[in-house]
């Protein structure tokens, strides 16, 4: 019998699925099983998680280059690359998960891919739920815009997310996700954002103890495929990764959507406080940040930088409701 083809796969999540746990590992841990066993082994799908093959971008470079065939990324590392991505993090963009899925699985989706395979030769294989969406952790109570004020906010390398701090008040500090416990334990940030089954799995709530749940920028967990690895497949092989690859999307949003709803109580478990802002609150935080995020994407994104945001925002119209 011939050698199984191997594709190796990196990403940031744990290992195996749980609950609450990482989408984008169960969404992995489907694709792995459905694409050796519908191949008949003639792939063996090697996963390594926790971030065992460097950081985001790493991961991203090494498939390019092909020593890694695929590639679990985040919205914020695929900016640098792509910043047209941007548009998804739009705050307030989307209303509920099921509209963001929706809008990824649609034309707006499927034009994103193809830049992202243009530009990096990287074939999308699946736009899935990255954890939900982003909310603010602090050292202290935040109630409405103004109590961000002068507060040190860590923020990751989109330039839109730094642009909506500002606007909030906020000094800003670019830190590594590896690197962010220490730096808030230390007092170089007093704050950050980012989804809540990503700050429980690093325990941030050790630091960052007050949770406000603005759910402000929705975060998404690609899967990267090398293009020309693809392309060297059997026509058969690529229908069966593509199914599997359908399967890693389903699974991811539907397990990463269930975390959400069951992560609060094990972080309040560990003394975590979360606050849940009026409707009025929540427009003070919209009209203060969607603006000023848009204005720095579309600079950018370039020419095409409105004609992208208004695409996003009449497909998530669309789809709202």
């Amino acid at each position: 019998m011939a050698e199984p083809i191997v594709i190796k796969l990196g990403h940031a999540s744990e290992a195996e699925t749980q609950l609450p746990g990482a989408g984008r590992t169960a969404g992995v841990n489907a694709f792995k099983h459905y694409v050796e066993t519908q191949s008949g082994g003639a792939i063996e799908v090697e996963v390594y998680p926790n971030g065992s093959l460097g950081n985001g971008r790493t991961m991203i470079e090494s498939a390019q280059l092909g020593t890694l065939q695929v590639a679990g990324a985040y919205t914020s590392i695929m900016v640098p690359f792509v910043p047209e991505i941007a548009i998804t993090q739009i705050p307030y963009v989307f209303d509920s998960n099921l509209s963001a899925w929706k809008v990824m699985e649609g034309p707006v989706g499927e034009e994103l891919a193809d830049l992202v395979l243009e530009r990096t030769g990287l074939r999308v294989l699946g736009w899935a739920d990255g954890a939900g969406f982003r909310n603010i952790y602090t050292d202290k109570p935040i109630r409405s815009p103004e109590d961000l004020n002068g507060m040190t906010m860590r923020v990751p390398e989109n330039p839109g997310l730094l642009a909506m701090f500002r606007a909030w008040g906020s000094k800003t500090v670019t830190i590594t996700w590896s690197e962010l416990y220490t730096s808030l334990q230390s007092g170089m940030a007093e704050g950050h954002d980012t989804e809540l089954y990503s700050m429980f799995s690093k325990k941030l709530y050790e630091v960052n103890p007050y949770v406000t749940m603005t759910r402000h920028s929705y975060n998404i967990h690609p899967l990267l495929m090398n293009e020309e690895f693809f392309q060297s497949l059997s026509p058969e092989l690529q229908e069966i990764v593509l199914q599997g690859a359908d399967l890693y999307t389903r699974v991811g949003n539907a397990h990463s959507y269930l975390s959400s709803l069951v992560v609060q109580e094990s972080m309040e478990a560990e003394g975590a406080e979360f606050y849940f802002p009026t409707p009025e609150e929540i427009e003070q935080f919209r009209s203060l940040a969607q603006q000023p995020y848009i204005d720095i994407i579309v600079r950018k994104i370039g020419d095409d930088g409105q004609a992208w945001v208004d695409k996003i925002m009449k497909a998530s119209s669309e789809q709202q409701g």
